[in-house]
This record gives structure tokens, C-alpha cells and sequence, in this order.
């Protein structure tokens, strides 16, 4: 599991917090908000097409913007660390 981290989400502040579950990592979101948490993770289509998800299902617009954020985080991370 990684150190958690903040990204910035519809001009808040979000802690995220990444786990594993069945081999898949799983990202929660806490918002600064009273909005409820988000658990997003990356989908697999037949064809090798990926996408963010939530879980469960019914956030996907939210998770696909979260999804991106939590992406770029953790390419720029990389980068870094390379």
C-alpha cells in the first residue's frame, strides 16, 4: 500500500488512501466535504480498453475525473523517483 496523498477535486482537497483487494488496486477518496467517499479502481474491457470505475457502480462520471487525477499523481511520482 502507498503513503496516502491529496489531490484537488472540484476545488477541494481529497485525501487519497490506495489499497489491494483480489489483486486490483483500489483507491479511496475522502473529500473535505460532506460528500460521500469514493472507491474507484481501473476496469478491464475484453479488448484491453481501460477505464476508471466506481465501486460500486453509479459514480462514473466522478470516477473517471478522480480516476485522472489519481493518474497524474502517480505518474508525476514516478517521474520523480526515476
Amino acid at each position: 500500500m502507498e503513503t496516502p496523498f491529496e489531490i484537488h477535486y472540484d476545488g477541494l482537497a481529497a485525501a487519497v488512501t490506495e489499497h489491494e483487494l483480489q489483486e486490483s488496486r483500489v483507491f479511496d477518496i475522502a473529500f473535505s466535504d460532506r460528500r460521500e467517499p469514493l472507491v474507484i479502481t481501473v476496469a478491464v474491457a475484453p479488448g484491453g480498453k481501460k477505464w476508471w470505475t466506481s465501486v460500486p457502480q453509479g459514480r462514473q462520471k466522478e470516477a473517471g475525473e478522480v480516476g485522472k487525477l489519481v493518474a497524474d499523481y502517480i505518474r508525476a511520482k514516478r517521474k520523480k523517483t526515476n
